[in-house]
């Protein structure tokens, strides 16, 4: 089954005029994917020490622009940091030793293409990147069957790769813990301890429910096995969110690892390089006020909905849908919660999914297993914010405190500030930090 999605990938989905391996290079045992537009020719040097330990490995550095960036050469120092190293003339892929175990190729998506699509922006970046490594691969060059992704601004642990030859064999994906260190603006390191925690509150509120889409979504901390990037047809070309979509599909093929261990430090800044993510929902709270009065956190009744939604969901295999209402009244949804909730999923389609769902799995395992293919991480992220729509609206960190469920593994007040609740959700998560070098 792998061998066959391996072989159907290289020959239609696979990204076109991806370069051979350079004449002559050794085997690389790991390999690393990392998008680069508008970045400091220190890039180069973060690498270096990023990787310095690293056994045998092949970073694949994809320089890319935008067509809504306005300069032409905001790659050119980059580029020819780059081209300064290497033996190879100006006009050929260069492979430069950053280490003696560290290789990096120069895969200039820009210069080869031109300006990236803006519809399709780091999506295609990251694509083309785990496309060469997925090809690469294929031909032997690199041993490692993980596909690793990363970002210029992150700082990997010492650890990075063997952390992922401790996961068990079923495994499809990997993500890795996360922490934005502090940079030079105080008011933006504090808007992303922020966010930060809203990714994590998401995220335990999807474990509250027994979701089996409760992970974190950030490009800078994936690994996947390249059977499984093969099978779900390698990154979405999307300007946003391939993070996120990627996984979704992963998680339909099997389990998705949520590693511990020392985190990946990513840079605390604000960036334009997305439509929607990190850097611009930093941007948002830093007008949004006093950080403890914004409302950006989902409510908890709505992952309350999700838990007695996805309780409830397995009867549905011998019950009919219109009795749906009822059943989440009677495990413990308020009547305008259940009706909210069932208006919800109407929206979504369920009555024809469940038809779905009841005419591919004969057995009740088999239903289940269908009912998660259809009520995925998008369909869940659509029913919260249906629910949302509805009138169950966002609620600020300090009204979490007072409103049920608590999803904290800590109370917010008994913290002395976002930071020290960040580290006490980081020990929840059973993540640890050690602050990288500055450059």
């Amino acid at each position: 089954m792998s061998a066959t999605a391996l072989a159907r990938y290289l020959h239609r989905h696979i990204e076109p005029d991806l370069p051979e391996a350079p004449a002559g290079s050794k085997p690389w045992q790991h390999v690393l994917v990392i998008p680069a537009y508008n970045e400091s020719p220190l890039l180069l040097e973060k690498l270096t020490s990023n990787l310095a330990s690293a056994e045998r490995t092949l970073c694949i550095l994809v320089l890319n622009r935008p067509e809504s960036e306005p300069n032409p050469h905001c790659n050119q120092a980059l580029r020819e940091s780059v081209h300064q190293r290497s033996d190879t003339q100006e006009n050929n892929p260069p492979l430069v030793a950053l280490t003696d175990t560290v290789d990096l190729f120069l895969l200039d998506l820009e210069m080869q293409r031109g300006p990236t699509p803006d519809s399709q922006g780091v999506g295609l970046a990251r694509k083309t990147g785990c496309d060469l490594a997925l090809y690469w691969q294929s031909l032997g060059h690199i041993h490692s069957e993980w596909i690793c992704s990363s970002d210029a601004d992150a700082e990997l642990p010492r650890d990075y790769f063997r952390r992922l030859a401790l996961t068990p064999d079923k495994t499809v994906a990997a993500v890795f813990p996360f922490m934005h260190v502090a940079g030079a603006d105080v008011q933006t390191d504090e808007a992303t301890a922020l966010y930060e925690l809203w990714l994590h509150y998401y995220v335990l509120g999807l474990s509250y429910a027994s979701s089996p889409y409760a992970y974190h979504t950030l490009g800078s901390c994936i690994a996947i096995r390249r059977d499984c990037y093969a099978q779900v047809r390698g990154y979405p070309k999307r300007a946003g969110g391939e993070d996120f979509y990627l996984l979704n599909k992963a998680a339909k093929t099997g389990p998705v690892a949520r590693l511990e261990g020392e985190c990946i430090a990513l840079e605390s800044r604000i960036s334009t390089r997305v439509p929607f993510g990190t850097g611009p929902a930093v941007a948002k709270i830093m007008v949004g006020g006093d950080w403890e009065e914004q409302a950006m956190f989902y409510h908890p009744d709505s992952f309350e909905a999700l838990r007695i939604w996805l309780n409830a969901m397995p009867g549905l295999f011998s019950t009919e849908l219109d009795e749906l209402p009822q059943r989440l009244e009677e495990q413990g949804l308020s009547q305008p919660l259940a009706q909210d909730s069932y208006q919800a999923l109407m929206q979504l389609g369920v009555r024809e999914a469940l038809a779905h769902c009841r005419r591919q799995g004969k057995s009740q395992a088999q239903f289940e297993r269908q009912f998660h293919q259809w009520f995925d991480g998008f369909r869940t992220l659509k029913f919260l914010h249906s629910l949302r729509q509805a009138g169950w609206k966002d609620q600020s960190l300090k009204a979490l405190s007072a409103t049920q469920p608590d999803l904290w593994p800590v109370s917010p007040h008994q913290q002395q500030n976002i930071y020290s609740l960040r580290a006490a959700l980081c020990e929840h998560w059973g993540w640890t930090n050690q602050e990288p070098p500055h450059y």
